[in-house]
């Protein structure tokens, strides 16, 4: 009888602690669907940055549909892409000295992970001289760089 009754009151107990351990599954599907989300977001920011007159002009016209797609970008290698063709869009006068453009649109097939995608459009970024992103970037470009390094 004691153990009946015992179990009646650690039953109730056991329940309520089980019910607190967090899905472990959701969390990370949580966790994917925020990066995923947010290499979109990151892309788009920069690229709403550029000034429409430091893009070529073949691309100058492309830009909204590259805005659009970026937007859309769920992985490493969609992100890369997107920087790759964003580097190709440039004028080669808006890249600081010694910068090598090329290396980045070349690099852009080897990228495996967000991390390094970000790295990528993080290099893109800093390869650029300061008028070729609008003054309202450069306040914003600490806070961005370090929702970039946060990919995953």
């Amino acid at each position: 009888m004691k153990k009946i009754i015992c179990l009646f009151f650690v039953l109730p107990l056991f329940i309520a602690v089980n019910a607190q351990i967090p899905d472990l599954n959701k969390a990370k599907a949580d966790a994917t669907a925020a990066t995923s989300s947010s290499a979109g977001k990151l892309l788009t920011q920069f690229g709403s940055a550029l000034n429409t007159t430091s893009l070529l002009s073949s691309f100058a016209g492309q830009k909204t549909g590259w805005l659009a797609k970026a937007s859309k970008v769920t992985d490493a290698a969609g992100m890369a892409s997107s920087v790759a063709t964003l580097a190709g869009g440039i004028k080669p006068s808006m890249f600081k000295s010694g910068f090598n453009v090329n290396s980045i649109i070349s690099a852009a097939s080897t990228v495996k992970t967000m991390a390094s995608a970000g790295g990528l459009l993080k290099s893109l970024s800093g390869g650029l001289k300061p008028e070729a992103l609008s003054s309202s970037f450069a306040t914003q470009k600490p806070a961005w760089e370090s929702a970039l390094s946060l990919l995953k």
